[in-house]
């Protein structure tokens, strides 16, 4: 516990996406619909910035976008740094812009979804509290339905064995020398998330069981889903 109280924690929120699946216009972003009343993206940012072991964030968003958060940054305490960044054509590029920002002193980088408004505070904790044997935390829910995977043509072409399955989810957090170490490697294509580039590298990541509340906001069907979410939950950290 004593050497937990001495790390420097950063988040580096992902958020430049583009929102194809939400169908929304040109210039739009799933990150500025509203949900609760503000902006998807404003919860995941004031739900990080009450945290005492955060010490400060980066948001990551499309170049377009940046002029446009920063509107929002009245609305948050001001006790702790708040950076913005622009992202790049893929989510790496958007990772390691917001490393950038990060400064030396971190020792712990945590990388999360802006469109995962509703993590669980307690879960995020004991993913920093997993890297006392490891390099990398990851929170995720165990696969409970039957995986099929179809051929091009939509035919079942085999059922997947669900044991020792788990969905990933974020925050994810990591040593902040071994993310920093990834991504400067030059190979980080086909990285669905940031655990991949650790496994990648050798580096022992370990899962946290988290909760199924935390749903990742991606068709519009997700925002009525988060709401009902938002309303059960009223101050609970689910």
């Amino acid at each position: 516990m004593e050497e937990q109280q001495t790390e420097e924690l950063w988040v580096i929120v992902a958020a430049a996406g583009e929102s194809r699946r939400m169908g929304l216009p040109d210039g739009e972003s799933k990150q500025f619909l509203l949900l609760g009343g503000e902006p998807i993206l404003n919860h995941s940012v004031r739900r990080l910035l009450t945290m005492d072991i955060v010490h400060g964030l980066v948001v990551v968003l499309h170049p377009s976008h940046t002029v446009r958060f920063a509107s929002e940054l009245l609305a948050f305490d001001d006790s702790k740094p708040l950076l913005i960044a622009e992202g790049g054509a893929m989510r790496t590029d958007s990772v390691r812009a917001g490393l950038l920002e990060v400064p030396d002193s971190a020792t712990v980088i945590a990388v999360h979804d802006g469109a995962r408004p509703l993590f669980a505070r307690h879960v995020f904790e004991r993913c920093v509290e997993a890297l006392g044997d490891a390099d990398g935390a990851v929170p995720g829910i165990e696969v409970s339905d039957t995986l099929k995977r179809t051929d091009r043509q939509g035919k079942v072409a085999t059922t997947v064995d669900r044991r020792d399955l788990w969905a990933a989810q974020t925050p994810q957090v990591f040593r902040a020398a071994a993310l920093r170490d990834v991504y400067s490697r030059p190979d980080t294509n086909g990285a669905s998330d940031d655990a991949v580039l650790l496994e990648r590298g050798g580096y022992l990541v370990n899962l946290v069981p988290s909760t199924p509340a935390n749903v990742k906001i991606t068709t519009p069907a997700d925002i009525s889903l988060a709401g009902a979410l938002m309303s059960w939950e009223v101050e609970a950290d689910v």
